[in-house]
């Protein structure tokens, strides 16, 4: 889980004070504590930024492209999912909608992973937020702009690495009606007997309209074009089954005669 807690440090702070700092940035950005085969890779950085050599924000952007965040939150996601866990991971929040997604995208495919965090540690929101002198953590909104928007924050904030996937972000699945939570969240439990137990609520579209379906679509279709564009270049996969791949997932959450206006 993200940090909750605002947690700074100074110019002056001794080894212990910024191992504590240390331990925290770890907690937000890689949402656990390094393995000891891991600290191998990053001995370097820990030992500049306990001198006081790095700053937090410096250490952020080398720390984002070691293998250790790289392999756990890039190598295996979409270029969609890993935008919306560095937006939670360096500006403590969920991305601003598509407009937002599409420029980090943009960012990310033409320079790559080192440019898309700079641009969000360097940017003018990061300094509100947080300064020079803070550790990046989840920041609870007071206004939303949306009940979808409360939701995707909800989410992200409670959600566990790899716990939806690592294909769609929750922006696209709030969208979708989508609910892709591990597997076994109703399992029966020692305190509630089986027979207890009332059956799962099952996640339906109500009666569509022809425009609503059009829309879905829509959004199958530049999920599917993203996933597509930003495929690993081994994988022999094309669009059609992609896009084929997730309407059967939609079709799920909705009744025959919703299904129906999806087409075949």
């Amino acid at each position: 889980m993200p940090l909750h807690e605002t947690i700074t440090t100074t110019h002056d702070a001794s080894v212990e004070e910024r191992t504590f700092v240390l331990s925290k940035i770890y907690q937000q950005v890689l949402e656990r504590q390094p393995y000891d085969s891991e600290r191998k890779q990053l001995w370097d950085l820990e030992r500049d930024f306990k001198k006081g050599k790095l700053g937090i924000r410096h250490f952020l952007k080398s720390l984002v492209v070691r293998p250790v965040y790289l392999e756990h939150f890039y190598e295996n996601s979409s270029n969609l999912k890993f935008i919306e866990n560095a937006c939670k991971h360096f500006l403590g929040r969920t991305p601003h909608g598509d407009e937002e997604i599409h420029n980090w995208d943009n960012i990310l495919l033409r320079h790559g992973v080192g440019a898309l965090v700079s641009d969000m540690v360097d940017s003018e929101e990061y300094r509100k937020c947080f300064g020079y002198f803070t550790v990046p953590y989840w920041r609870e909104q007071a206004l939303y702009q949306s009940a979808t928007e409360y939701l995707e924050n909800e989410r992200l904030a409670h959600e566990h690495p790899g716990q939806r996937g690592w294909g769609i972000p929750n922006h696209y699945q709030q969208k979708l009606h989508l609910n892709s939570d591990s597997e076994g969240q109703g399992a029966p439990t020692e305190e509630t007997p089986p027979e207890e137990l009332q059956p799962s609520p099952t996640v339906v579209v109500g009666t569509m309209t022809e425009t609503e379906a059009e829309k879905i679509m829509e959004c199958i279709q530049e999920i599917s074009k993203i996933l597509f564009e930003n495929r690993i270049p081994e994988q022999r996969i094309s669009r059609k089954r992609i896009e084929n791949g997730i309407r059967q997932q939609v079709l799920e959450f909705m009744t025959p005669e919703d299904a129906v206006l999806l087409g075949d």
